[in-house]
């Protein structure tokens, strides 16, 4: 997993590596709870935010879809969710999940 299409390392659209490519996660049910989840598991100090300014949205597709974390869970897999499919059917504008973090400690 990683956040891209920002100029920020600790912000960004999540993507997940899924059949040997980069895919992003679809915004449907995406909350804060999925959020802190994120920002856990890429070794960040908490979340901040489920949105980010200035992502550039590549034409990637979405793998996943549906993420209903609770904000306890130690990585994303634990979360219940849609995925398993190339080009989930994703009702929004086609912008992917996102995800700011507090910036690890210098």
């Amino acid at each position: 997993m990683r956040l891209n299409g920002s100029n920020i390392e600790y912000g960004g659209r999540v993507e997940v590596f899924y059949n040997g490519k980069w895919g992003k996660i679809c915004r449907n049910k995406w909350n804060f709870e999925d959020v802190k989840v994120i920002c856990r598991q890429l070794g960040f100090k908490r979340a901040v935010a489920e949105f980010v300014s200035d992502v550039k949205d590549e034409d990637i597709p979405f793998v996943m879809s549906d993420v209903a974390c609770t904000g306890d869970e130690p990585d994303l897999a634990s979360c219940p969710r849609t995925d398993g499919k190339l080009n989930v059917d994703c009702q929004n504008d086609g912008t992917g999940a996102q995800a700011l973090c507090e910036p690890k400690s210098k």
